[in-house]
């Protein structure tokens, strides 16, 4: 009689990680992120022929900048204060929210705004690295470190205040300057029902995608 091998295969793959490993992670991510920032600060200010602070405004007039800066800071929170999971109801909606802003940056980007402008050199650098690379790592960061049961539906509305309020800048920002980020919300090209109508279906997919980060985090 022939005997065949048996092979056992455990179809549970656990990843596991030690607070080392986070630490060198989050701080590496946190350098490349700021350095984006800082070099997208440095080509936009070397184009502007504005004063520092008319172009720190335009600046952070970007939801790109402000949510990537805000990636920036989990990552440097997660280097000084490295854990393996993240743990209490506040940081599970703060870092939750982030990764909220941050895929709504990469999902507009490439959907509306990829094509509007042919990139090149240190734009295109800079350019995949705000609306993909860093992304995509703060998602990858999220899933690992957050625990399932910390989030709950009725966390939404806290989700959407960051949203509004730079909704409420920029536009007065564009009032101030005529300068809008973003053609969507440009009110001299659009008129304001049109911007708001676009704000309310924007507002719409923070809620969608916020419902599925809690969903799936439950």
């Amino acid at each position: 009689m022939e005997i065949r091998p048996t092979i056992e295969i455990n179809m549970a793959l656990t990843l596991t990680y030690s607070v080392s490993t986070v630490r060198f992670i989050a701080g590496t991510l946190a350098v490349l992120c700021w350095l984006s920032l800082l070099l997208q600060w440095t080509l936009l200010y070397g184009r502007v022929n504005h004063s520092v602070r008319h172009t720190l405004a335009r600046f952070f007039g970007y939801f790109t900048i402000l949510s990537n800066t805000l990636v920036a800071i989990s990552f440097s929170l997660w280097f000084i204060y490295p854990v393996d999971r993240l743990s209490g109801t506040l940081q599970a909606t703060l870092f939750t929210a982030i990764c909220v802003y941050i895929i709504i940056v990469a999902v507009i980007y490439h959907a509306l705004l990829r094509k509007l402008a042919v990139l090149q050199g240190l734009d295109q650098l800079v350019n995949a690295m705000l609306h993909t690379w860093l992304p995509v790592s703060y998602i990858v960061c999220w899933q690992l470190l957050m625990p399932a049961g910390l989030l709950d539906f009725t966390l939404i509305p806290y989700f959407l205040i960051f949203p509004v309020l730079y909704l409420v800048y920029v536009l007065l920002l564009g009032y101030k300057t005529d300068h809008y980020p973003y053609p969507f919300i440009n009110v001299l090209e659009s008129g304001y029902a049109a911007v708001l109508r676009n704000a309310v279906f924007i507002t719409l997919g923070f809620i969608l995608l916020s419902c599925l980060l809690i969903w799936w985090k439950s």
